[in-house]
This record gives C-alpha cells, structure tokens and sequence, in this order.
C-alpha cells in the first residue's frame, strides 16, 4: 500500500500529475527523446527495446513484431491499437486461461538510482476490460532482480473505455534483489485473470513538489 502523509496529498499529487505530465509527452518526436525516461511513445520503441509476451509455456517469452505476438500458451495476445493517431498503442489481452500472463518491455540496462525518490513510471491506460484477479505492475533487473506493485485496484477504479493516465512512484517498487541502477525491462504487466487494456507512451515523469510517493512517513 502507498504510504502518505494523509489520503488528501496522494489526491492532489494525481490531479497535479494529470495537469503536468501529459503537456510534456504530446508533441515530442519519438526519435529525439532521451532513452532514460521514455521507453515506448507515439507507437514506437525509444532506445533498443521492444516487447515480448510470455506464459508457462514459454517464459522466455515470444518477441512482438510490428508490436503484435502471441505467447505461446496462448495466455497473452498483443496488437497495435490507436490513441490520438492510427497504431500509436498497443491493445493487450489476457484470456480466461487459468494460468499467468505477462507483457514486458525489455531493452539495454538503465541506470535508474538517482531518480528513485524524484520520478514515477507512467503510462496512458484505457481499460477495455476490467481484470478479475489481481494485476502486477513490475520492473526487472535480471533474474530474480525485480519488484511488482499491485495495481488491480487502480485498474478498476477507471472508467471502462476512456483513456486515463496511470502512474506509480519509482520507490514503490522494492523487494530484497531490486537493483533500480540496473533495470532491463522498466515496464511489466502482469496477471492471472482475465483482462483486456490498451496502453500507450510509457515513460518516466517527475513527481509533484513535497510529493514523499511511498518513502516513510
């Protein structure tokens, strides 16, 4: 759970974080933003990245072409989708199968340490189907070197096919191995159930001033 001074500044940090976050992303080219903080945007990887789906099957997973793969339990399906111009997202499906599900977005190791406390991983979601289980938002460093924060709840809160913005400090992702200094795969989404979202421009953004995110009180 997110730990802040009181629930009212966790509610002004997402109003201040809708007003300041989306005007920086909208009219940057792609290929001219810093593979630090920008990861995928307007339809296309920064940097050397690219996404991957996996399964039991296949937990190496199956790598996207032209952002679209299958795994190959067929537990994960992805596709380009539009947001504000034709396949500049992706659409992302979880079947009913009883069985986890994961999308990532891996690339060259970043060095993420000096923005643990000043940062947040964010998003652009549309909920096209709510989960019904439990959703792990994640970021890897190398096998067993990784961090989830649970998400479902966020999820669900949003309006069913509207386009929000998600977003979640960088240190709420801690577990015993996290090494944020070496991150390969700064975006995972994972899940049990059944879930269908479209998603787009993942990236790093600042936090609002005095904004602790979910360092102690």
């Amino acid at each position: 759970m997110i730990r802040t001074t009181t629930k009212a500044l966790w509610i002004a940090a997402l109003s201040l974080a809708s007003t300041w976050f989306a005007p920086a992303t909208q009219a940057a080219d792609s290929q001219q933003l810093n593979p630090d903080f920008f990861y995928y945007f307007n339809g296309q990887g920064v940097g050397y990245r690219g996404f991957s789906v996996s399964d039991p099957d296949n937990w190496g997973g199956v790598q996207a072409k032209d952002f679209a793969a299958v795994s190959k339990g067929k537990k994960v399906e992805m596709k380009p989708t539009d947001y504000k111009a034709k396949n500049d997202a992706i659409q992302v499906t979880w079947a009913r199968k009883k069985t986890k599900g994961v999308v990532s977005l891996y690339g060259s190791d970043t060095d993420l340490s000096k923005y643990k406390d000043l940062t947040a991983l964010a998003f652009d979601v549309k909920v096209d189907q709510k989960p019904s289980k439990d959703v792990q938002l994640g970021m890897d460093c190398g096998y067993p070197c990784r961090a989830e924060v649970s998400i479902a709840r966020q999820l669900r809160e949003f309006k069913k096919g509207e386009w929000s913005l998600f977003w979640m400090p960088l240190n709420c992702f801690k577990s015993d191995t996290f090494d944020l200094s070496k991150i390969k795969a700064p975006f995972m989404l994972s899940t049990e159930g059944k879930m269908e979202l479209s998603i787009a421009n993942i990236r790093l953004e600042r936090l609002p001033k005095g904004f602790p995110g979910c360092n102690e009180e």
